[in-house]
């Protein structure tokens, strides 16, 4: 062989599957040729790409794909907690600007004249930022607290529909004073005079580009449960296999991700408490995510557990009770490790070391 040249050998495994079967899709439960179908990922790909992530075929229909896409993943990976998660990981870079998510909520703490003041999360120079908007607060004489409107809440004629504020008094929050001029003026459209400006001092940090404490508050909607609970039953079909997820013992949850059909009994339970044996509420062993499968303490309940980024967790009645001919042992789990891009197994989901 010439110095410099190299030979290179491939092994391609080809799969054919025959175009006249049927599969049955494991969420809304159609029969369909292979064409019908597309790859499921066990777990989006908004929150990261793993080596040998895991994947279904032949499991969810091209429809019901679509769907999961459109009206359960994209709005949790850009509205929800899990999605600011994602910038702060890095796994997703932002557009420059302001970030739009809408079940997150971000404020300055208890302690300050600027207690409750909100904030918006941006991306500038290459990290994630709170900017001020413009806004004004006025004392609730129900609640006896500073509620604050931002420049748009105002202009759309919250204070109107806000009976018990006392608008002969407020506070503004401002980042220029042109911003600040902007707000005053408003509220004059609006029927508030403010007669007198007092300097109230900003939070360390707020102005000069450094560090500063923000309070998080975050809504957990029926849809960011119904996504997640999607992620635990794509989990178990890969562990086991679809023919066992569409025993009819699955339909409640199975139904209540497709459709959206909730029971008496909540189906998600979202808690702060680690998955993990060794973690605690305040100290984490990965920033990775977190699919367990388990039986519950009644022995006839099977449960899945799901923690992306291993911060909320959210526990999935998968099925209550099951009642299936077809027993399996059920303790397994995932570790996405968002560090190293690999999908790794937890052998016991209680009591592993993650690096």
């Amino acid at each position: 062989m010439p110095l410099g040249s190299m030979q290179t050998t491939e092994c391609v495994r080809i799969v054919t599957v025959r175009a006249d079967i049927l599969f049955e899709c494991i969420y809304c439960r159609h029969e369909l040729p292979p064409s019908g179908f597309t790859r499921e990922h066990v777990l989006s790909r908004a929150f990261g790409t793993f080596a040998d992530a895991p994947v279904l075929h032949n499991a969810v229909c091209k429809e019901c794909n679509q769907f999961f896409g459109d009206a359960l993943e994209t709005r949790v990976a850009r509205s929800a907690f899990e999605g600011m998660l994602r910038y702060q990981r890095n796994v997703k870079i932002p557009d420059k600007g302001r970030l739009h998510l809408r079940y997150v909520d971000f404020t300055i703490p208890e302690g300050s004249d600027w207690s409750g003041v909100r904030l918006h999360l941006a991306w500038r120079d290459g990290r994630l930022v709170v900017d001020l908007p413009a806004q004004a607060a006025f004392l609730d004489s129900v609640e006896s607290r500073w509620r604050h409107f931002t420049h748009t809440e105002i202009a759309g004629g919250v204070l109107s529909r806000s009976p018990t504020l006392e608008t002969k008094a407020a506070r503004l929050y401002a980042a220029s004073s042109e911003a600040r001029d902007g707000l005053l003026r408003l509220l004059e459209q609006q029927g508030v005079t403010v007669a007198k400006l007092d300097h109230m001092d900003p939070p360390p940090g707020m102005f000069d580009g450094s560090d500063i404490t923000v309070e998080v508050s975050f809504t957990i909607n029926k849809g960011i449960r119904r996504c997640m609970a999607k992620y635990s039953l794509n989990f178990l079909a890969f562990t086991y296999g679809s023919t066992f997820v569409l025993q009819k013992d699955f339909d409640v949850i199975r139904r209540f991700i497709r459709y959206g059909e909730t029971p008496a009994n909540p189906l998600v339970k979202e808690t702060v408490e680690p998955i993990l044996h060794d973690d605690s509420t305040n100290r984490r062993q990965t920033a990775g995510h977190l699919l367990t499968l388990n039986w519950a303490a009644s022995g006839v309940d099977i449960v899945g557990q799901v923690s992306l980024f291993n911060s909320v967790t959210y526990a999935v009645a998968l099925a209550r009770p099951y009642t299936g001919a077809l027993w399996v042992p059920m303790k397994n789990g995932l570790h996405f490790n968002i560090r190293e891009k690999i999908v790794q197994p937890l052998f016991s989901p209680t009591a592993i070391h993650l690096s």
